[in-house]
């Protein structure tokens, strides 16, 4: 018999564990580099472990099976496996059998490709336009209207709506009824000072790339359309949320620059307070913010800021500059934080995970990839970086750090 290590807790474990073919094989463990998933996933009483144990055990393979595979290929290869003792279960072919049910995968891959298909045609008559969405503008128009009009910006996306409907998403906000109500407040208000804008989600999907647009056919799927669009006015415009995502999401990735210069535009000579979480150290390592006058940091917990949120609120009123640009990127706490400043006069933008981005863009990557010493919020595996980045511009930057010991 031979014995295999799977390596990846996320939502194609079960999947995966049920297509190994146990006439052949045994699953000796499981393991992931997420902590959260060691503690809360576990298959046929098979408890899910840290990758280091792979370092003192005997296997004859490593199944991966997670779709975005390269991330853990990489991590592999760092611990210094042997490349021919480890298979991809979405990308290897014959090398997989007969560690896999080939019967077993197809079943697999035709459901997912079935499943696809029903996305796609559940989606489609927004696309067509046949079914109205929202009016939202693009993502230069909403800058060109933040350099004209020094207006502030609040944007709402996924993990936004579904605190709002009291379900849990993101991984640094659980739901918080304070939270949800004030989301729900700010999305039908209306300032001259500020801006609203949503995911640009709910029409033509051409923009973007298959993947994308099929993670956005799932996440609508069913009734979450609906309920979505219940927060929309259909007699007014909004702006594209996606302003801060440029670049990965889009089959035109060259015109990323565009939106990056047109972001520079706003801060270019303008002193700014950057408000963000202790490991995101947006700017530091790129010239995202090398045309700003100067730069200043408020330093708040990764996770569930909004427990601080007033300790935050004053802390920035008291000391904000005047005509300073307040850049925050906190997750749905920043579309609050965007609004309570706004309608006190402070531009802000909530500006999200620009950086990772730009870091993305100027490398040039073509898929979400960890970017050392920074928070990556969309890969698991990357919330938490392996080594901090020690930069002492940076921590000269600091003037508070809120909830942090």
């Amino acid at each position: 018999m031979k014995k295999i290590y799977i390596w990846g807790a996320g939502k194609y474990l079960k999947v995966v564990y049920e297509a190994v073919n146990k006439n052949v094989c045994t699953v000796e463990g499981i393991v992931d580099k997420n902590k959260v998933r060691r503690e809360e996933f576990a298959i046929e009483g098979i408890a899910v472990e840290s990758p280091d144990i792979l370092k003192t055990s005997e296997f004859d393979y490593i199944l991966i099976s997670a779709k975005n595979y390269q991330p853990i290929l990489q991590n592999c290869k760092d611990m210094g496996i042997n490349e021919n003792k480890i298979l991809t279960f979405w990308a290897d072919k014959e090398e997989l059998f007969p560690i896999i049910d080939k019967k077993v995968k197809k079943i697999i891959e035709l459901e997912e490709q079935l499943q696809i298909c029903k996305w796609k045609l559940d989606s489609l008559p927004y696309e067509l336009e046949v079914e109205q969405g929202p009016i939202i503008k693009n993502a230069e128009e909403l800058l060109d209207y933040i350099i004209q009009k020094n207006v502030s910006l609040c944007r709402f996306g996924d993990g936004e709506f579904e605190i709002m409907r009291g379900i849990e998403r993101p991984w640094f906000q659980t739901v918080d009824e304070e939270l949800s109500e004030r989301l729900k407040e700010i999305i039908y208000s209306k300032n001259e000072n500020i801006v609203l804008a949503i995911a640009n989600n709910f029409g033509n999907l051409d923009c973007y790339t298959e993947k994308a647009a099929n993670a956005i056919r799932q996440y609508l799927y069913g009734s979450t359309r609906r309920e979505v669009m219940s927060f929309f006015e259909f007699n007014r415009f909004y702006f594209d949320a996606y302003v801060s995502r440029p670049y990965m999401m889009y089959k035109d990735k060259n015109h990323a620059k565009i939106i990056f210069d047109l972001f520079k535009q706003v801060w270019n000579g303008r002193e700014l307070l950057i408000v963000e979480g202790k490991n995101s150290k947006m700017g530091i390592g790129n010239d995202l913010f090398a045309n700003a006058k100067g730069i200043r940091r408020i330093i708040c917990p990764e996770r569930n800021v909004f427990t601080y949120y007033k300790i935050l609120l004053d802390t920035i009123k008291k000391n904000v500059f005047n005509n300073e640009l307040v850049l925050v990127s906190l997750g749905p706490t920043a579309t609050v934080l965007a609004y309570d400043l706004g309608i006190l006069g402070v531009q802000t933008l909530d500006i999200g995970q620009i950086d990772n981005e730009y870091e993305w863009f100027i490398r040039r990557a073509e898929e979400r990839i960890e970017i050392p010493g920074k928070c990556v919020a969309e890969l698991s595996w990357c919330h938490y970086p392996k080594e901090p980045v020690l930069d002492d511009n940076y921590e000269r930057q600091i003037i508070e750090r809120i909830g942090i010991e």
